[in-house]
């Protein structure tokens, strides 16, 4: 009997600082958040073992980077990094940072991701789910030429995940479509969307062809809403990891991430990596403010999206300017690899409303429906999706390599 106890005493004791597993990867306590990643071949317990020793609380298992995430006392980190730096099973250490991915990022201006409201779309011969109506396939929609793919394939069953702010799964445009989700700043909340970014971002991917509102340019994907970001667009570095480590964990076949920052990190670059060794295409968001690709746009991994301007441009010059068909606020640089429409895309947003919006954030969810049609036609992988986008893009007139990229996708060629 003593013995028993011994044991129980001990197993209270090991398991005490892992009490907070579910707290919440937020802005309070940032300051205190380490990201352990251990050499290959140390087992989780082993990993475990070595975050106790340090007095540290794991919060998260990121398996798929052999990493956790620990929070110290205060006042503690910096001596508990030093100590597991000097550990020959510890490849990195790293801290948490918080900030706002959408428009106020660090060294940034603005973000020119302009409220450009349209009215609502009225709701027109609801049901019409086989055939849609010419009010319902938006301008971004069109410049791909994704109708002509449809008569081969509209992504039906191909899992997309958007990595953003959640998606509003009661949207009419969503009906039966969300097929699931996670909450990576908060395990045990819902990914609901309380923005409107990533709901309007799953629009332009996968709104339904129902005759009503819009159509996105794969309107029988999957969509996966998985929510890094709060109400206003800020979130954790190590959110947005766990993100990316769900849809690893997950199995997705497309990621989009219309979010970045102007400064890269190590930790991040390598959870998009091993993304890319999990061969997932990752498309993401150039950029809104002008210059150098952002980031996790700028990664290797990652498929960088720029915004282009409709045909006659906008009136509003923060748009675009004159005849030019890049966007005025397009990110451009030597990691461009596609340039898709990002100004005044209407598309879905909460309240059940059709809204239009632009940015990078736009064009990026153009690509990756796209992405989501090159796979049901057959083209599976980070690789195999990279290659049909390729060889389906066409340079546009006017603009240099590192504006455009291979150019505008014509989707009737990647199914072809």
């Amino acid at each position: 009997m003593k013995k028993n106890w011994v044991v129980l005493v001990l197993s209270i004791l090991f398991a005490a600082p892992f009490a907070n597993a579910s707290e919440p990867l937020g802005k309070e306590g940032v300051q205190n958040r380490r990201m352990i990643v251990f050499q290959e071949g140390v087992s989780l317990d082993e990993q475990k073992k070595i975050a106790q020793e340090q007095g540290l609380e794991v919060l998260r298992v990121f398996k798929p980077i052999n990493a956790l995430v620990v929070r110290s006392k205060p006042g503690r980190a910096s001596t508990a990094s030093m100590r597991l730096m000097a550990n020959p099973k510890v490849g990195q250490v790293a801290q948490d940072f918080y900030t706002n991915w959408l428009y106020n990022a660090p060294a940034l201006p603005q973000l020119p991701a302009f409220d450009q409201v349209m009215k609502s779309l009225k709701p027109l011969n609801k049901g019409m789910g086989k055939a849609p109506i010419k009010s319902e396939i938006q301008w971004g929609v069109k410049r791909h030429n994704a109708p002509e793919a449809w008569k081969k394939t509209r992504g039906k069953g191909v899992k997309v995940a958007v990595v953003d702010t959640g998606i509003d799964g009661g949207h009419y445009e969503f009906a039966g479509r969300i097929k699931g989700g996670h909450n990576a700043i908060d395990e045990t909340q819902p990914w609901t969307d309380d923005h409107s970014h990533g709901t309007h971002v799953a629009g332009i991917i996968a709104a339904a062809m129902d005759g009503q509102g819009v159509v996105g340019v794969a309107p029988e994907a999957e969509l996966y809403g998985v929510k890094v970001l709060s109400a206003d667009g800020s979130g954790s570095l190590f959110s947005i990891i766990g993100g990316i480590m769900w849809c690893i964990d997950n199995k997705m076949d497309v990621v989009n991430m219309s979010l970045g920052s102007p400064q890269g990190n190590v930790m991040f670059e390598f959870a998009v990596k091993r993304m890319e060794i999990a061969d997932i295409p990752l498309i993401a968001a150039a950029g809104n403010d002008g210059g150098p690709v952002g980031f996790p746009a700028a990664y290797s991994g990652a498929i960088a999206i720029s915004a282009m301007c409709p045909k006659g441009g906008a009136e509003d010059a923060r748009l675009c300017t004159g005849d030019n068909p890049i966007a005025t606020f397009s990110s451009r640089g030597p990691e461009i690899e596609f340039i898709a429409p990002g100004v005044l895309i209407p598309s879905t947003v909460l309240g059940q409303e059709i809204k239009a919006y632009s940015g990078t954030s736009m064009a990026s969810p153009h690509v990756a429906g796209l992405a989501a049609l090159a796979v049901a036609n057959g083209n599976h992988g980070a690789k195999a999706v990279r290659r049909a986008l390729i060889r389906s893009a066409r340079r546009i007139k006017g603009l240099d390599r590192s504006e455009q990229g291979y150019g505008l996708i014509n989707a009737a060629d990647l199914v072809d």
